[in-house]
Formats: C-alpha cells, sequence, structure tokens
C-alpha cells in the first residue's frame, strides 16, 4: 500500500487538493475521519467508455447487459456480485429494483432488472487458483449495436504490448502519471483523488448503502429461492 499511497499523495500535491486522503487497503480510503468505498473499478477506462457508449446516444434502445467474472477459490462470491451490481448501475446509469439469485457452492448466477426494465445477466464463479488474475467480460446489448470490454472473438482481455523470448513478458500503460502501476492499482489511485478532489463522501456512502441493501436481497433470494424487489 505504500507504493499506491505515495502515487495518491503525488496526485494529491499536483493539483493541490487540499484534502487530506489515506489509502487503508486497495477497497478504503480514509478521508477526514471517515472510511469511505473506493469503488475502484469506476476509474477503469473500459467501465468508463462503456458507460459513454450506453448514454451518449452511441447505442440506442438497450435491453441487456451480461456479465461473466471468474475469481480465486476460496472468494467471497457476494463481494464479487457488489462489485458487478455497481458497474451495471454505473454503466447503465439506472437504479437496479429486483434481484433473484441462484447460488450452488462457488457458482452464483443472477437476474437483475432496473427501473426501466434493462436485464442485467451476471454470472461468478469461484474456480481459479490462488495467485491468478480474475477473468471478466461485460457485454451491452442493445437495438442498435453490442458494446463489450473485450475485443471481438476473444475470451481474454489483451494487452497492449508482448515481448517474446526466454522470458516472455507484457506490458499495458494506460495512465500517463501512474507509470509502474497495474491497471487494478491505478484505478484504486485514482479513484481515491476523486473522492478527495470532488469532496463527494455523502455520494460515495450513499452508492455503498444501496449497493449493501442489494447484496442483503441477493442472500435472502438465494435462501428463498424468490426474486427480491426494492
Amino acid at each position: 500500500m505504500n507504493k499506491l499511497q505515495e502515487k495518491l499523495d503525488f496526485l494529491l500535491d499536483k493539483y493541490s487538493v487540499e484534502t487530506k486522503a489515506v489509502l487503508k487497503d486497495a477497497k478504503t480510503v480514509v478521508i477526514d475521519g471517515k472510511e469511505l468505498t473506493v469503488l475502484a473499478h469506476r476509474s477503469e477506462r473500459r467501465f468508463i467508455e462503456l458507460k459513454n457508449m450506453v448514454n451518449n446516444g452511441t447505442l440506442v434502445g438497450v435491453s441487456v447487459m451480461r456479465v461473466a467474472r471468474i475469481i480465486e477459490k476460496g472468494s467471497n462470491l457476494y463481494v464479487a456480485l457488489y462489485r458487478e451490481l455497481d458497474l451495471c448501475q454505473y454503466i447503465l446509469q439506472r437504479k437496479i429494483k429486483s434481484i433473484m439469485v441462484m447460488e450452488n457452492d462457488n457458482v452464483l448466477n443472477a437476474i437483475a432488472t432496473t427501473e426501466d426494465g434493462v436485464v442485467c445477466t451476471i454470472e461468478i464463479s469461484a474456480t481459479l487458483k490462488a495467485g491468478e488474475p480474475a477473468k471478466d467480460k461485460h457485454e451491452i446489448i442493445s437495438q442498435r449495436g453490442i458494446a463489450c470490454d473485450v475485443v471481438v472473438d476473444a475470451q481474454l482481455k489483451q494487452d497492449s504490448i508482448y515481448v517474446f523470448g526466454a522470458e516472455n513478458q507484457k506490458y499495458t500503460d494506460v495512465d500517463f502519471e501512474l507509470y509502474g502501476l497495474s491497471i487494478e492499482e491505478i484505478a484504486v489511485v485514482r479513484a481515491a483523488f476523486a473522492i478527495a478532489q470532488n469532496k463527494n463522501c455523502q455520494e460515495i456512502e450513499a452508492i455503498d448503502a444501496n449497493l449493501c441493501e442489494l447484496v442483503e436481497m441477493a442472500k435472502r433470494s438465494a435462501m428463498n429461492g424468490e426474486r427480491e424487489v426494492m
């Protein structure tokens, strides 16, 4: 965390943000004594661009958002669901009003519906070996076009540069100010910086409260086998 804090302090100093922000961990930032959920995934460029396409007229008549995510064996499925529910609401800019969940051991399937009828299907499985990076895919289907954060006919997202030799290496730089960090680490720093800069602590708390309520609804649905409505 020291490396991420150094990068965060660099941004705060560079842009003269007086609010002090301290990263407690990759999911939590402390600002003015408050512990806030970072929601780092919102700062990843692929999700920002999906959101733009949904809301700037590129996609018309959105009907379905499909999500698939594979995480490490033993991971909490509902922590992963929290992230994906937030991404659905953030990208679509719509509130989820109902959810139904089917859970079996290390697999979870959810069907969530937004206030205007867009269906979000979420498939999560905890089957990867320890240390293996999570794999995911987000696809949006509309009357005019389909958008996806993985290129056509690919199962996995690609890196920008590959070097093949005695030791294969790959490189992907996505931020001109935060070299040396992974995409996920950059997202954590950017998200924490945005909260400190915008001073929108109450908004972040409201988002977290809404997501926690949705997750509790999902757990109840998994237990009773029924659709839960907010």
